[in-house]
């Protein structure tokens, strides 16, 4: 394969490769789009962009009209929504989009259920945008700054113009706009917490990070991660923004009662009762789940069960690792005798911010594709790490194989859904625990030497503080 390669790209830079690379998946995009807009579509189809939007309409015309109670009840819910799809011309069929978030979420939209429901989603596409926008510039900064350390510092923007435009071409942001998701308002969290993380400041990387418990899933391991990183304080911040989303709930008449009763057979019902989308979660559930029994309805086997329990066993002790690791590297680092230079102590943050962001989607039980959006950090994180690191020497394994399988688990996550849907097999988790099977190597690394000269110091290091 390789000799049918030119040698001019076979010896690019990786820099090169990925504008290459976004090249052609922008050409394919666009060859999708030209084809869809030629054919010819039915009159139904009319509203079926942005139909998981109708969910957040519902919710905030609950709380709007003081219907708080029924944000859970699948029947009023049910009810509400076919109306309005009959009203607007929305096509829904048989589905129902249920509340999946806690009562306090409901709040953000109750100003967007004063509108009509079309100028609802415009609005919200808009703040996705917004949000997505902010991101990305804040992403490129990082990129920037290392840049300015780069031997060749000619042609910045070329490092950092990369980070919108493989944002724009992914995969998930094109799902999370499509479906009028709230990823991009995710992945906005998600950097802001990164800075005030990498920066040491604890206070405000825990007030932002209890932000993201709007989405459960994506705030649990990254909380946890955090505090084991910078400590206690980190619980003050948190704290502080959980009372106030607490009371944000209690402010809500019977919600809270029913978020924690009435969400558990939702789920249910939605995953086990009913045929599930399993080929669209990127999590050791739905990997063997589908591997094992298709999608159809039904309860997950035992074999299920015990194999994505032993996975994710697999991947939270290598990310506990990673994190007693690291501090246990911080705190021994200026006490080192070595000649050596250290790596730096933001470095070695964005490494376990890096390793805790991609190990998230397989510790949880759902998590969605459009979800991974917010692997735009940790690809951040790593770009500006390598652009800072020292030419002069090569670069490690584990950095070598991240920039071959990493684009590929980019590029994949265009077809994985049809095909994890004919063959059973979702193959962006397997690609996505290599990814983070090599981010926590990376994360523990104690040099930038190779490894077999490290072996000698490992035992002079405290394993945990």
């Amino acid at each position: 394969m390789r000799n049918l390669l030119p040698k001019s790209l076979l010896h690019a830079s990786p820099r090169k490769r990925l504008w290459l690379g976004a090249a052609g998946v922008a050409i394919f995009i666009g060859t999708i789009v030209v084809g869809y807009q030629l054919t010819p579509k039915e009159p139904h189809t009319r509203g079926q962009v942005g139909l998981d939007f109708i969910a957040f309409y519902t919710a905030g015309t609950f709380v709007r009209e003081g219907h708080s109670q029924d944000l859970y009840d699948l029947h009023a819910v049910r009810k509400f929504q076919s109306n309005l799809a009959h009203q607007y011309g929305v096509d829904l069929g048989t589905a129902v989009g249920p509340w999946w978030n806690p009562p306090f979420y409901a709040w953000t939209f109750v100003p967007l259920s004063h509108l009509s429901y079309f100028a609802a989603l415009r609005a919200w596409a808009f703040i996705n945008i917004a949000c997505a926008a902010i991101a990305a510039a804040l992403l490129c900064k990082i990129v920037a700054h290392a840049s300015e350390t780069d031997a060749r510092p000619t042609g910045t923007w070329r490092n950092w113009l990369l980070i919108p435009v493989l944002i724009v071409l992914s995969t998930p942001f094109i799902h999370a706009m499509s479906h009028a998701q709230n990823t991009c308002t995710s992945l906005l969290l998600v950097t802001c917490t990164t800075l005030f993380w990498r920066n040491g400041r604890a206070v405000g990387a825990g007030l932002v990070a209890g932000l993201l418990f709007y989405k459960p899933q994506l705030g649990a391991v990254l909380g946890a991660v955090l505090i084991l990183s910078l400590g206690w304080r980190v619980l003050i911040g948190m704290g502080i923004t959980g009372a106030v989303l607490l009371v944000a709930s209690l402010a809500l008449p019977g919600s809270l009662a029913n978020f924690m009763h009435q969400m558990p057979a939702n789920l249910h019902f939605v995953q086990v009762d009913v045929p599930y989308l399993w080929e669209r979660h990127v999590t050791y559930k739905a990997f063997w789940r589908l591997l094992i029994q298709g999608r159809g309805a039904g309860d997950p086997t035992i074999a299920v069960r015990v194999l994505a329990t032993l996975s994710s066993v697999a991947v939270a002790c290598g990310l506990l690792w990673a994190g007693l690791r690291t501090r246990a590297l911080l705190r021994a680092g200026a006490a080192s005798e070595s000649s050596e230079p250290r790596i730096d102590p933001v470095v070695r943050r964005d490494r376990l911010i890096a390793t805790a962001v991609a190990s998230t989607p397989l510790l949880m039980p759902f998590y969605f594709d459009y979800d991974q959006l917010l692997l735009a950090v940790p690809a951040t994180l790593l770009a500006a790490d390598l652009l800072r690191r020292d030419r002069s020497q090569p670069l490690p394994w584990a950095d070598r194989w991240l920039l071959r399988i990493w684009p590929a688990h980019f590029i994949w996550l265009m077809v994985n859904p049809d095909v994890a849907l004919k063959t059973h097999l979702n193959l962006a988790v397997p690609l996505l625990t290599a990814v983070a099977a090599l981010l926590i190597a990376r994360a523990g690394r104690l040099r930038e030497t190779d490894p077999s000269a490290e072996a000698a110091s490992l035992d002079r290091l405290p394993v945990t503080t």
